[in-house]
């Protein structure tokens, strides 16, 4: 392992590490060990790389014979954090990678996904063990009848990546089908074929990627004070706050594997993905600075080759669920149930229309009067955003997170959703109290698939009455004119 791939700017505390080295938790967890934790609910990422060796060739196998078929475009449906786990294998390949992501039902973004060069199209279904497929299957059909209408057989175009006992193997067809390891989810699948055959069909080096997994992995299982991965993970466990900084995907996987990692039992550091280290956030009472394929200076820099960073990342995170006395892979409180998308606002103000519980003061009437009602509350110490949206169209709406982190003095993270809720939507229920949500959707075109539009308000009202039966309080704002109502919103929180 490359010695320059983790730099620390403060030392971890030594007893601690001493700790870890003498219970040998760097092997035991290398060797699939999962007494290391209190539970263990799917282990397999830590035999993942090795597991996937016989992957390689069925993967470039199956991107040049779709290649000589003409289909070099990929459009992913995803299922949990599979989405941000294949763009981080992607977005590592030095040519420019053809993956379209689609890990919501957002209508905008599907529209977008589906008006493209469809003859070109190959759709992925990753699903993992464990999610709840009911949005993937949306988005298998939605583009199964666009390519339908297109003239084209979808099996043709369609690769299917599941468990042996995955519950979408009985509607697969004549798809192509690619089987994954039983026992992973989320950013946890990140070296399986849940997101190496997307990131692999899309162009990405998956052969370089694992080869450099297996020659990282021996350095990060030793029980020696020097283990980089047991120094970041008594930096983590003692963190109350951990403010991550990096362009690309890297960056939002390493937020949401510590957020969804560490995140549950009342316990777990808050992860505040920013976006640059002099950004709101960066510096606060507390805070572990994290850098991501180098972005700065920080207390945790790690860099280099992608599957190094990863690797890094899955080990001081299990490493710090140890101290924590978590189970990183399970998610206990991320259950989101579809409801019924109907439902009457508060208030409207413009075009936005305003959805709040009986916290909110009967006499409020603006979104800014709502955004205050939220915020002022006892213990009151962090602020999420859920933003229900399409992440590329609907972009200038990360502007939220450094300005609301600006006018309110509190700790902002801002999330899209539904990506975010393997992770950091797994910690606004589980971790520590003292967080208060705020919950962005939006309508779609008059001539857009309602079904898309009903699931996607129907998961935000689900979390949000998840976060409900845990205290927490939720607000939604949903923008019935996206660019008119995020105008509204935006001018709302420059009054606060």
């Amino acid at each position: 392992m490359n010695p320059d791939a983790v730099a620390l700017a403060v030392p971890p505390p030594a007893d601690v590490v001493e700790r870890l080295v003498g219970d040998a938790v760097a092997s035991r967890i290398a060797a699939g060990d999962t007494t290391v934790w209190p539970r263990a609910a799917r282990p397999g990422w830590v035999s993942a790389a090795r597991g996937a060796r016989p992957l390689v060739g069925e993967i470039e196998g199956l991107h040049e014979r779709l290649r000589v078929a003409g289909l070099t475009r990929v459009v992913l449906a995803a299922a949990g954090g599979v989405g941000v786990a294949a763009e981080v294998i992607a977005d590592a390949g030095i040519l420019p990678t053809r993956l379209i992501v689609l890990d919501g039902t957002d209508p905008v973004q599907v529209a977008d996904a589906v008006a493209g060069d469809l003859d070109a199209t190959v759709l992925v279904v990753s699903a993992p063990p464990g999610e709840d497929t009911t949005a993937v299957e949306l988005l298998w059909d939605t583009v199964a009848t666009a390519f339908r209408l297109d003239g084209l057989d979808p099996d043709e175009h369609t690769v299917l990546v599941t468990a042996p006992d995955g519950p979408l193997l009985a509607r697969a067809g004549g798809a192509t089908t690619v089987l994954g390891p039983p026992d992973v989810d989320g950013p946890w699948a990140v070296l399986t074929a849940f997101a190496m055959v997307p990131a692999g069909l899309a162009g990405a080096d998956v052969g370089v990627l694992l080869a450099d997994a297996l020659d990282t992995g021996p350095a990060l299982a030793e029980d020696h004070a020097d283990n980089p991965a047991l120094a970041v993970g008594a930096l983590l466990a003692q963190a109350p706050l951990v403010a991550v900084a990096g362009a690309g995907p890297l960056a939002e996987w390493v937020a949401q594997l510590l957020a969804g990692g560490l995140g549950k039992d009342g316990r777990g550091p808050l992860p505040v993905l920013v976006e640059a280290p002099d950004a709101p956030g960066w510096t606060a009472p507390g805070v572990l600075t994290v850098a991501v394929d180098g972005a700065g200076e920080a207390d945790v820099t790690t860099d280099g080759p992608a599957a190094i960073q990863l690797l890094v990342w899955l080990y001081a995170t299990a490493v710090a669920a140890h101290l924590l006395a978590v189970d990183p892979t399970d998610r206990p409180d991320a259950r989101t149930p579809v409801m019924d998308a109907a439902a009457a606002p508060t208030f409207a103000d413009g075009m936005v229309d305003v959805h709040a519980g009986d916290w909110l003061p009967p006499d409020t009437v603006t979104v800014e009067g709502a955004l205050r009602a939220l915020l002022d509350g006892t213990g009151t110490d962090h602020l999420a955003v859920h933003a229900y949206l399409d992440r590329h169209d609907d972009a200038s709406a990360a502007v939220l997170r450094p300005e609301l982190n600006r006018r309110t003095g509190l700790v902002t993270t801002f999330g899209w959703a539904p990506r975010c809720l393997p992770g950091s939507g797994q910690r606004d229920k589980g971790g520590p109290a003292g967080g208060v949500v705020c919950q962005v959707t939006g309508s779609g075109e008059p001539d857009e698939d309602d079904a898309l539009g009903a699931l996607q308000i129907g998961q935000a009202r689900a979390d949000a009455a998840a976060l409900a039966d845990r205290g927490r309080r939720v607000l939604r704002l949903h923008l019935t004119d996206r660019v008119v109502g995020l105008v509204t919103l935006v001018r709302a929180v420059q009054q606060l």
